[in-house]
């Protein structure tokens, strides 16, 4: 926080030589923080993004195709994965379990 100093210094010293008063520490607001990075073509970029929807909403639909081939492919139950590579999907599918429920309680 930075420190404000005022010459409010009274002929009998009645004031304090400086005031500070923190108001909601350790809080910031930003309105929007879009770093795009290195695109190789930001024009197309920006169009996909007004066009298709945001980086979270196409990842949300990668991951609905993505629920739908393993599912398809019935790989939970595919003896040539590991467990490990099964687990993983277990995660994954879970990731997507809870992001529907969440978008059921806001609708």
């Amino acid at each position: 926080m930075q420190n404000v100093y005022l010459p409010l210094q009274l002929p009998l010293q009645m004031a304090p030589s400086s005031l500070s008063q923190s108001i909601l520490p350790n809080w910031s607001f930003n309105l929007f923080n879009v770093n795009v990075g290195a695109s190789s073509n930001a024009a197309v970029e920006q169009e996909a993004l007004q066009t298709v929807g945001s980086y979270g909403k196409q990842i949300g639909h990668l991951a609905e195709a993505l629920e739908v081939v393993i599912g398809q492919l019935k790989l939970l139950e595919d003896r040539a994965l590991s467990q490990k590579d099964k687990d993983s999907l277990r995660i994954f599918l879970g990731d997507i379990s809870a992001i529907r429920k969440i978008k059921t309680s806001y609708a």
